[in-house]
């Protein structure tokens, strides 16, 4: 996974300016064989799409009794996205993160699904590491999501919970949580707004959902309303992939 400086909100190119939608990365615009790298994932991404082994990738989705035998249930991490809102890096100006999506199948007819922003006790300052707690230590989406036929889910954003190290300049553990009547990058850029990191508020609401293209027992390929591809493993049923994750 390629990272490169990227700030939040729609100064920071995350959010497109009129439809307030996430931005697609330009791989490109980092190098060359970036550009090409993404370009090959894309390209398997869909070639994986049509040979998808899972007839029904929402079954069992929302079975009190046998939920946990969704094929979607359990922790994925990220691999690969092209969304900017979910790129995070070193020399990020938002710092670098590990980023997981948790799927509890087993709640009933509206299943929980948590996007979990973990962010590294560290930052860069040109060539130095600098080890240091940061404001932020985790932003965690709780969404709550329907199945619609074999392969999509319709999201509804619930609240977020963000786990913060100071209160104002005391250093102190603290949550905030915070009601989200929209997607996911509105708090994003609520979150960041309060950290001054800049970004701007979201007028437009857009639907969410994804469409499920390839699953299996390690790999999880889905694309966006937004037209955003993601691709996410399970770290413990795919160990090779442990090196390559966000």
């Amino acid at each position: 996974m390629c990272y490169f400086a990227i700030n939040v909100g729609v100064r920071g190119g995350e959010i497109d300016a009129k439809s307030r939608t996430p931005q697609k990365l330009d791989y490109y615009s980092i190098s060359t064989d970036a550009g090409r790298a993404a370009d090959v994932v894309i390209e398997t991404a869909e070639k994986l799409a049509a040979l998808n082994p899972t007839e029904e990738l929402t079954l069992f989705l929302g079975d009190l009794e046998r939920g946990k035998l969704s094929p979607l249930d359990g922790e994925w991490k990220f691999l690969f996205a092209t969304a900017a809102d979910l790129t995070f890096g070193k020399n990020s100006a938002r710092g670098h993160a590990k980023v997981k999506n948790v799927v509890d199948a087993s709640r009933g007819r509206i299943i929980r699904i948590t996007n979990v922003v973990d962010f590294a006790p560290y930052h860069v300052v040109g060539d130095d590491t600098i080890v240091e707690e940061p404001a932020l230590r985790r932003l965690s989406i709780v969404i709550a999501a329907k199945a619609v036929g074999k392969s999509r889910l319709d999201m509804r954003f619930r609240c977020a919970r963000a786990d913060l190290t100071k209160f104002f300049s005391w250093k102190r553990r603290w949550s905030l949580y915070i009601p989200v009547p929209a997607p996911f990058i509105r708090v994003i850029v609520l979150i960041s707004r309060i950290f001054r990191f800049g970004g701007e508020t979201e007028k437009v609401i857009s639907k969410a959902y994804f469409g499920v293209l390839y699953l299996d027992n390690q790999l999880r390929i889905h694309r966006t309303g937004e037209d955003n591809l993601f691709v996410q493993v399970k770290e413990d049923a795919w160990s090779e992939a442990r090196l390559l994750l966000v």
